[in-house]
């Protein structure tokens, strides 16, 4: 058994000593060189004093204070013995000596690492017998033919052993039949027989649990070296992932892998709003997509893989700080091992492991905040510019005044319409109305939604993790506490989460791994934000105060006309005002999640390279959604008066008991993974090397939901009153039943998958791979034909380097072609082969409940699959200065599902099926290049660059309907010939003499907004809204103790409609929508203005006008940017810090959404966050602030 102390720990980099060793072969001088750094490590003192200690602990107090490792066998050498030893700045050789004894030797491979070994020049009680044994010598080599200096032999059984010289040779002697034992760091141990021949050169075979990060592909199933690797592979370490301080994996990797496309839509917040995972539709809320969309209404979030098995749980429920790494695989031959849940690419996540040596404990501390946001960056009109809209609406007689409405309750009218209105009716003097008008027109109370309903957001971040490892048994263990507070009042998140991972081997055979994670997450949302001032029917207008003059909170009529209103309070109902202080108040509106995961995994070796694994894992996640709206908020009053009549003796009849009203919703997520595999990895002769896998795999997925609400509900004592009807007569006199909303759902999916995967690599040159797996899914009814689906792929790997044109330019290091070809898949999870059936509550005229078709069966309905092509480059030049990977790749997607256009006599909805009916080809090239600028003794300059081109065409959408599409009710469908998120925009022809949009033809024929057109054509192709050139650059300064790190990204290629308005002010009837986009001040006035605007008029019947105009060509904006993401500024503590109990610790200061370098349109709108004025306004990114404290123990 070997020991090495973690490199983590000792600061410097466990492989140094045979990197060294390739250069020594180099050249003479060099190695005259390297004995140079041999006499300064022997020059190094050391001050030690123990009593009664084991050696090993010795030998680690010792590379504590000199940073030098050690390398034994305990085989060979006791380091359990224990020793009293004292010495006062004395030369490190001269401890080591006292410590081992004359028995042992000790010798330098490096600077940094000492090994001992048994002294075989030392006689001992068995040397009567040496002439009974034969020398054996050899070189001991890796797959590469490099020899391997430093490597430990011994005879197995005995303390007889020797180390490996500078050219990899050894010389031991040994009895025929004994077993020799070659161990190396980094390698796999490897034993010998000893027969006839007395040359034994040994091939060791480089095992990937021990390499560098950086070396290993990871691919859930298996670990791979690097270098025999054919696939498309990114691997993010923990060191990458740090260098963004927030409490989400996914904005960490923005910018950081080639082909990964991701969007940062909150700028204010991590894990508080939304989910990582899509809905189902081929959206997530950070849009998440590896190489472009490969499906059109399926899930385009990729796969998920955490510690070798798919989860289901969210992302955000992974503290960043356990990750290990992160593996991206990209292609066929990366991914096709996961089959139908690859086409969208695969993340593999690895949490960290116990390294060798003693305990360590870190902690660190996260603080952020954000600037309190303002509302004089959005383009919201001020009180004199609606004033002077609700005045041109009440002198053309397009609203009505409420006070003439006696048949019903109408909607209310605002301040400054009850003014004109009083005036109109002749209630008040012209005087009177232009004072109140006055008073109203002079006001901002923009400032007042600022102070009461938004504040800076915060965020902090606590970790603590220990972990250690010793013989056998390795251990991490972790615990984070993180908290949120948006820029809206009253919303805020915590989370907790767990991680325990632990190896270890049960009888000296069995290798057992297990995992343990948990999460716990609080959300409160009570907050109103943004949304007053957003189209609805509460509308916060300019000249609205939240508090009044007096100091008090203002009550509004916002369902009602208050001249309706009011009496109906007088005579009994609840009263029926909104009032924004009281509504945040009494909000209670909070959710809580529970997830929880465990894996565990046991190897048995079987034969020599051959290993049998069987994993289980097992998730669960259960989330409570609860919206507790007592008596006080506006909610519950106003459906207690909506459902309130009067009877004929004037009593009030109540619909729905008074008390709160709770709405409750359940959800739950499971999934069980059983797995049982192979895994060949070996050698034969000297050339050829095999590594290969396969196996069995069953799953099974269950999602669940339940939903209430209960009424007349009273929070202390948790309980409700029964509704004996749920018919009533509501406020207006109509017969009215009440929907409760209660809701089951309970979906289960079971998978069975068969897989197996070969690689093989010959002189280390030449590597071929191949991977196949059969799929079968139960969701896909009973015909296998259709329910199962053999997916495969296939990959070639040159190492041009080694090939001897090449092995002896020094000014390559690396050079490498790859290709691959196979097919991934990809299951719509909401779509079945059977018929879909909804049951709903009691039917308004039977009063019986009743169900409805939502689906029809589909049969036919099969997987979608993606075949991709990719060729790569990977190469580094200058002594590894430069280095970097580009890609060329191909993705063609068939059968994928869509809204297939059936005849209406089918009586199906919409008059559509969903049918795997389109195809998608997509091409794209992938460029990543990390260098090294300038190096100097104390000034490093490092740089990196992500390139990624990404675009989609679709080739194939039968029959599809445009005209939703033309009238501007839908949004852009497959078409085919175009890109994927084509944008198309109406041909603006400007207005005519009353105001109204008109639009060109494909002919150049102008259309007037009560005509439809007929065809796509009709419209003007003016790009996608997704960026067909996007990634970033980045660098990082090292001076001494101080690094500077910055990071932007770059989106090209893709254009945006500029926010407008969605239309005026709608007074009629009931209905009661504002807009407050200041183009709507721009607006056609009288005949002659269309000269100078394109911004319709008021119009009392306005035809397609103002969706022409919102989606007409004028409003397209280019979306091309260069922003500054982060700036981060990190200082070493460890000169300032006692080394004794602290090990190390730092201190960084962040900044994040630092604005643009660059921006194409001229409107200085951020393309990330349009300030949409209707109900999905948003706020400019803002400047989050961050300081943190990292310490080992």
């Amino acid at each position: 058994m070997k020991k090495n102390l973690s490199a983590k720990d000792c600061g410097v980099k466990s492989a140094l000593w045979d990197k060294f060793l390739n250069v020594m072969k180099k050249s003479l001088l060099l190695s005259i060189f390297f004995f140079n750094i041999v006499a300064f490590a022997y020059s190094q003192k050391v001050t030690i004093k123990v009593k009664n200690q084991s050696v090993s602990s010795v030998l680690k107090t010792i590379t504590r204070k000199t940073n030098v490792e050690f390398f034994y066998s305990d085989d060979v050498f006791n380091a359990q013995r224990r020793v009293d030893i004292a010495f006062d700045n004395a030369d490190i050789m001269t401890v080591i000596k006292e410590l081992i004894g004359d028995n042992y030797k000790a010798e330098f491979v490096n600077n940094k690492l000492i090994v001992i070994a048994l002294n075989t020049k030392v006689k001992t009680a068995t040397a009567s017998v040496i002439e009974e044994k034969v020398k054996i010598k050899g070189v001991v080599t890796n797959a590469k033919k490099e020899n391997l200096f430093g490597a430990s032999v011994w005879v197995k059984g005995t303390k007889d052993g020797a180390v490996t010289n500078f050219d990899g040779s050894y010389e031991i002697m040994a009895h025929k039949g004994d077993v020799l034992v070659f161990e190396y760091l980094g390698y796999k141990k490897t034993e010998v027989t000893v027969s006839e021949s007395l040359i034994i050169n040994p091939v060791l075979l480089e095992d990937v649990s021990k390499l560098d990060e950086v070396k290993i592909v990871s691919t859930g199933y298996q670990k791979l070296d690097r270098e025999r690797s054919t696939g498309s592979f990114v691997a993010l370490t923990a060191k990458d992932l740090e260098k963004v301080p927030v409490n989400n994996v996914l904005h960490r990797l923005e910018g950081q892998v080639a082909g990964l496309q991701l969007n940062i839509l909150d700028s204010d917040n991590t894990f508080v709003y939304g989910t990582t995972f899509g809905d189902g539709q081929g959206r997530s809320s950070y849009n998440v997509a590896i190489r472009g969309k490969s499906t059109l209404e399926t899930n385009a979030m990729p796969l998920v893989v955490l510690d070798g098995t798919p989860t289901e749980l969210d992302i955000r429920t992974i503290n960043p700080n356990d990750i290990e790494k992160i593996t991206f695989l990209k292609d066929a031959a990366a991914a096709s091992i996961y089959g139908a849940r690859a086409a969208n690419g695969v993340m593999v996540i690895d949490t960290k492991k116990g390294k060798q040596g003693q305990t360590r404990i870190s902690f660190s501390q996260n603080y952020g905040f954000s600037n309190k946001p303002s509302l004089s960056k959005l383009p919201l009109m001020n009180s004199s510019q609606v004033l002077n809209l609700e005045q041109e609406f009440v002198d053309r007689n397009l609203v009505t005044d409420p006070a003439s409405v006696t048949y019903m309750l109408t909607t209310p009218v605002s301040q400054g319409m009850d003014l004109m209105f009083q005036y109109k009716r002749g209630d008040i003097t012209e005087a009177q109305r232009n004072a109140g008008l006055d008073v109203l027109r002079n006001r901002n109370t923009y400032g007042q939604a600022e102070k009461y309903l938004l504040q800076a957001a915060t965020t902090q971040n606590y970790n603590l993790s220990v972990s250690g490892a010793e013989n056998d048994y390795s251990y991490f263990m972790s615990g984070s506490y993180s908290k949120e507070e948006t820029q809206a009042k009253g919303n805020s998140g915590q989370r907790l989460t767990l991680l325990s991972n632990q190896d270890f081997k049960l009888f000296n055979y069995l290798k057992m791994n297990t995992s343990l994670r948990g999460s716990i997450f609080n959300y409160n949302s009570n907050g109103l934000g943004l949304s007053p001032l957003g189209t609805s029917l509460n509308t916060l207008l300019p000249y609205d105060q939240i508090v009044g003059d007096d100091g008090n909170s203002v009550d509004y009529y916002r369902r009602y006309y208050a001249g309706q209103t009011i009496p109906l309070e007088q005579s009994g109902y609840l009263p029926w005002t909104y009032n924004y202080i009281d509504e945040l108040k009494n909000s209670d509106r909070s959710s809580n999640e529970l997830n929880f995961g465990a894996t565990i995994s046991a190897t048995a070796p079987l034969l020599k390279g051959l290993d049998a694994v069987g994993t289980y894992s097992v998730e669960n996640s259960s989330s409570s959604n609860d919206n507790m709206f007592n008596e006080n908020t506006f909610y519950t009053r106003d459906r207690i008066n909506s459902a309130t009549s009067i009877n004929g003796n004037g009593d009030l009849v109540y619909g729905i008991p008074k008390g709160g009203i709770y709405q409750n919703n359940e959800f739950g997520t499971s999934s069980y993974t059983m797995r049982g595999q192979l895994n060949y990895d070996g050698i034969i002769g000297q050339d050829h090397l095999i590594n290969a896998m396969g196996g069995i795999e069953a799953r099974e997925t269950r999602e669940t939901q339940d939903s209430r609400t209960l009424f007349g509900y009273n929070s202390k004592t948790q309980t409700s009153v029964d509704i004996p009807s749920q018919n009533y007569v509501d406020v207006n006199g109509y017969n009215y039943t009440l929907q409760y909303g209660n809701e089951h759902k309970d979906v289960r999916r079971r998978f069975l998958s068969y897989y197996a995967n070969a690689g093989y690599t010959y002189k280390n040159k030449y590597t071929l791979t191949g991977s196949a797996r059969l799929d079968d899914y139960n969701n896909f009814g009973v015909d296998k034909k259709l329910r199962r689906t053999p997916l495969w792929s296939t990959g070639a790997k040159w190492n041009i380097k080694d090939e001897s044109f090449l092995k002896e330019v020094s000014l390559i290091n690396s050079l490498a072609l790859r290709a691959s070809y196979g097919y991934n898949g990809n299951i719509n999870l909401e779509v079945f082969p059977f018929t879909n059936i909804s049951l709903s509550n009691l039917d308004t005229f039977s009063q019986q409940p009743y169900a409805f078709i939502t689906a029809p069966a589909n049969p036919n309905l099969r997987w979608e699959k993606t075949a991709i092509l990719n060729f790569g480059v990977d190469f580094s030049i200058l002594n590894n200065r430069l280095g970097g990977t580009i890609e060329y790749y191909q993705k063609d997607s068939k059968d994928l599902i869509v809204d297939f256009p059936i005849s209406p006599f089918y009586g199906v909805q919409n008059n559509a099926l969903k049918q795997n009916a389109a195809t998608i080809s997509g091409t794209g090239v992938d460029l990543s290049l990390n260098a090294t600028i300038l190096k100097a003794k104390d000034f490093t300059w490092d740089s990196g660059l992500v390139v990624s081109y990404n675009t989609s065409e679709v080739t194939d959408s039968r029959f599809q309907n445009y005209s939703q599409y033309l009238n501007g009710t839908g949004s852009t469908p497959p078409i085919e010939g175009y890109p994927l998120n084509s944008v198309f925009a109406f041909r603006s022809a400007g207005l005519d003499a009353t105001g109204r949009t008109q639009v060109y033809d494909k002919s150049g024929n102008i259309v007037n907004s009560f005509t439809s057109l007929k065809e796509i054509a009709d419209m003007k192709y003016m790009g996608t809204n997704i960026p067909s050139y996007f990634g970033s650059f980045n660098h990082t300064f090292t001076y001494k103790k101080v690094s500077l790190y910055i990071l932007a990204t770059y989106k090209f290629d893709y254009v945006l409609f500029k926010p407008t308005y969605g239309g005026y002010v709608n007074r009629q009837g009931r209905f009661n929508q504002y807009d407050l986009n200041t183009d709507i001040d721009q607006r056609w006035r009288t005949p002659g203005d269309e000269a100078t605007t394109s911004v319709p008029g008021i119009q009392g019947s306005t035809g397609l006008s103002y969706v022409r105009y919102m989606f007409g060509e004028d409003q397209i904006i280019e979306g091309d940017h260069i922003r500054f993401r982060e700036l981060s500024l990190k200082y070493d503590l460890n000169s300032l810090i006692n080394r004794g109990t602290i090990t190390g610790a730092s201190v960084t200061f962040t900044a994040r959404n630092l604005g643009f370098f660059w921006r194409k349109n001229k409107d200085g709108l951020d393309p990330d966050f349009l300030p949409y004025t209707g109900t999905n306004m948003k706020l400019p990114a803002m400047a989050m602030y961050s300081i943190g404290l990292n310490v080992n123990f």
